[in-house]
């Protein structure tokens, strides 16, 4: 029967609607906003992207990394002026020294009398300076390509904060898709809701004029879809409420009070054109950041090779050690021969080679630095290979949702159309109720899995394009066709 049949239509169509709710996914954000009411403020997509990424906390530990690569490179730069420059202090008591025999000698000449012995009942402090400074001069490259391996160390954290930012973006821009998905899901739930209303009264009608095409059944399945109506109704509102709970918490604005809303009102399709695959590929290849990161470890694992290497020759420097101690009780012998370590001045300079002679484990080393070269080379191949083939899937997902999209339009199309003539026939009295109700509704099921598959489209194509390494904020503030 029609009144049935639009029952089936109508509940299939808030199963649609309940359906594309639940698929919402986590999207992103934005910020230039211009205050609409008190704390509430509009935002558009390029500053809810921006702000989101500066209250990301997973980005800014992730930020870390790359000071600490930073902090490493500053470390191995130093080690070029006296890496090796200590001073070494000691304090403390020390006994005098006296001559049992009497021998009358000079303080400078004490070292002469065998019989000279510590004076246990004359104690004074004591106290000596050591410094000691070595200066390479010849490491044959060790320290410069410790020192290029620790610049690519730089280059490796900032390429992974890329990808990792990047990715963040992309759902970030499926949370800001999310909410504009949920706003109009809400908007056609509130249309269903005026249909459900006519229809009842339709339903009604009929029954009291006593129509052969409506019986107690179909009050009893209409009653059953209203419950369900109301059920699928609240977990649209539900979802929205989560959606805008997300958010907050992207932007940071749960304890502020301000609450951020798109400055779009409806959800349209990206204005993007599809270019060919070849595009995607090439740019991908070299805009990647995962492809640059991988590229910057092979260079420090190289330069890395060449510091192990430089290990196994003697290393030319420059040493210098300055000493001095004091005891008030122990005179200085003035003899260069002659040494009174409690009480002396000493300065040695000169030139001296540095050799490490443990060769088995420094060719280990070697070996090790050879094989993470190897395996960086691998990894390079291995990244090219899965974003080759990342691009190509992304591309088709892409095809795809567009196709879909074309032809769920084109039945919106015609779906207005039969509206509009059910409507015009409807209002000369030619029209039947039944056949208004199933064109308003396979009208309302239609604009249901229209925004679903525009959500999925712009969803889609935004990760083509992060796929193919094009920067998402970039490419949503400036003309889409370009690209």
């Amino acid at each position: 029967m029609i009144i049935t049949n639009f029952l089936f239509k109508a509940r299939y169509l808030l199963l649609c609607v309940a359906l594309l709710g639940l698929t919402v996914h986590k999207p992103a954000y934005s910020r230039t906003y211009s205050a609409a009411v008190p704390d509430t403020v509009t935002i558009t997509l390029a500053d809810f992207l921006t702000l989101a990424t500066e209250q990301s906390k997973e980005l800014q530990a992730r930020r870390q990394n790359v000071e600490l690569a930073r902090n490493t490179n500053a470390g191995a730069r130093n080690s070029r002026i006296l890496p090796n420059f200590t001073l070494t202090t000691a304090h403390g008591l020390i006994p005098g020294v006296k001559s049992r025999d009497d021998m009358d000698l000079p303080s400078s000449q004490l070292y002469l009398d065998p019989s000279l012995r510590n004076d246990w009942e004359d104690w004074a402090f004591f106290n000596q300076f050591e410094v000691t400074a070595l200066q390479p001069v010849y490491t044959w490259g060790a320290i410069r390509n410790a020192i290029k391996a620790s610049q690519a160390g730089i280059n490796v954290s900032l390429f992974e904060f890329e990808a990792e930012e990047q990715k963040t973006k992309l759902q970030l821009f499926q949370l800001w898709q999310g909410r504009l998905l949920a706003v109009e899901l809400d908007r056609l739930t509130t249309e269903a809701e005026r249909t459900i209303e006519m229809a009842e009264r339709e339903l009604i009608k009929l029954f009291e004029e006593g129509s052969d095409e409506i019986d107690d059944a179909d009050f009893y399945q209409f009653e059953i879809f209203k419950f369900e109506f109301e059920a699928q109704k609240e977990e649209v509102k539900r979802n929205l409420e989560v959606l805008e709970r997300a958010w907050a918490i992207a932007l940071g604005s749960r304890d502020s009070g301000i609450i951020y809303i798109p400055d779009e009102r409806f959800l349209d399709p990206l204005d993007a054109v599809i270019e060919p695959l070849e595009t995607y590929l090439a740019h991908a290849a070299v805009s990647r950041p995962e492809l640059r990161q991988i590229d910057a470890v092979r260079d420090a694992a190289g330069f890395g090779v060449d510091a192990q290497r430089a290990q196994m020759f003697p290393a030319l420097f420059v040493g210098a050690t300055y000493r001095y101690a004091y005891a008030p009780n122990r005179p200085r012998q003035r003899n260069p021969f002659i040494s009174n370590a409690a009480n002396t001045e000493s300065l040695t300079v000169g030139l001296g080679f540095r050799q490490n002679l443990n060769f088995l484990q420094l060719q280990n080393r070697t070996d090790r630095a050879q094989i993470q070269l190897r395996q960086a080379g691998y990894a390079l191949e291995a990244v090219r290979d899965g974003i080759e083939l990342e691009v190509s899937d992304k591309y088709k997902d892409a095809q795809i949702a567009r196709t879909r999209l074309s032809s769920v339009e084109r039945a919106l199309d015609v779906s207005r159309n039969w509206l509009r003539q059910e409507q015009l026939d409807y209002d000369i009295g030619f029209g039947e109720i039944p056949n208004l109700i199933d064109a308003f509704t396979k009208n309302l099921e239609l604009e249901a899995q229209q925004k679903q598959y525009i959500y999925d489209f712009n969803v889609r194509l935004a990760r083509l394009l992060n796929a193919g390494g094009f920067r998402l904020d970039q490419f949503f503030t400036t003309n889409t066709a370009d690209l």
